[in-house]
């Protein structure tokens, strides 16, 4: 069986339940911030600057590593034509990327099956979390799931 040999990766970080966007990548360079959030916002001086108007929270060192060694992207301000303000369409519409319809697979799903159409790889895919996300589900495409790393 020939392999499709490839070493590039795609690493997507979802933080789901209650992550502040925010107070994730900061917007350290817009005073609004430091107005509007008096309690919870993050400190110019502790901030881990990207440029002169965003920065990484300082829990993030080992991916501002990563930024720094060119490995990381960021990409701000998601969305979709015109939203709906529901949360579970909006949560269907980015798992699967179909504003238009419910879409019966995830875009990440989709993405492995079109790096790998011959499932000639046998790890292509990985979740760290419990269940699976549906963004990684399509019929024909094997993502292994890892609950609990400890264990």
């Amino acid at each position: 069986m020939a392999s499709a040999k490839s070493d590039r990766s795609l690493v997507v970080l979802q933080l789901s339940g209650g992550n502040d966007a925010l107070n994730t990548v900061v917007p350290y360079g817009n005073g609004l911030y430091y107005d509007w959030r008096p309690d919870v916002r993050i400190e110019q001086d502790k901030v881990l600057k990207l440029d002169d108007q965003l920065g990484f929270n300082p829990s993030m060192a080992p991916i501002k590593e990563l930024w720094d060694e060119g490995n990381v992207a960021v990409i701000n301000g998601v969305g979709y034509p015109s939203p709906n303000r529901s949360h579970f369409r909006s949560m269907d519409i980015w798992h699967t990327a179909e504003p238009d319809g419910i879409g019966d697979s995830g875009w990440l799903g989709r993405t492995i099956r079109e790096l790998d159409p011959k499932a000639e790889n046998p790890l292509i895919g990985v979740n760290f979390g419990r269940g699976l996300p549906r963004a990684l589900s399509c019929k024909g495409v094997s993502v292994a799931s890892v609950g609990d790393l400890e264990t």
